[in-house]
């Protein structure tokens, strides 16, 4: 699947409603984006790797396991 500007957009606006309702204490998971990224998980998570490197979101481990947000 080649990762396109719309892709990324609808990535990073899952992650800031997400934010926007607990203001980054939570964090989604990585099978948040399922539902439309029909890739497997090592294109899934090199693409959130990237937009993690590029600061457009944050990973953090939390107690149950990686979750993503927005940079503070």
């Amino acid at each position: 699947m080649e990762i396109t500007a719309e892709t990324e957009a609808k990535i990073i606006q899952i992650v800031k409603d997400q934010y926007d309702k607990d203001k980054g204490a939570n964090g989604i998971d990585f099978g948040s984006f399922g539902h439309f990224l029909n890739m497997p998980l090592l294109e899934r998570n090199a693409l959130i790797s990237r937009l993690a490197d590029e600061k457009k979101i944050q990973v953090f481990q939390s107690l149950n396991g990686k979750r993503i947000t927005m940079p503070k």
